[in-house]
């Protein structure tokens, strides 16, 4: 199961996934694996306990003092 421990190590260390679709992109790019959506989030979210490092956006109306202030 080498791909276990390929996906294991680039939510460790490597870049960040933006979304769960990417990673079902990057298993069938790097180890011609055809699994759902649905698998994908279950094992990265329940059995790795990963989250996906992506920011919020942030609203180009918001006031840069009160930001500063908070």
């Amino acid at each position: 199961m080498r791909h276990a421990s390929g996906l294991k190590e680039r939510l460790a260390t490597g870049a960040p996934f933006k979304s769960y679709g990417e990673i079902v992109e990057w298993l069938k790019t790097e180890y011609n694996l055809e699994l759902t959506y649905a698998t994908v989030y279950a094992w990265v979210h329940y059995r790795h306990i990963a989250k996906l490092k992506v920011p919020r956006p942030q609203s180009a109306l918001q006031d840069l003092q009160a930001v500063e202030l908070f």
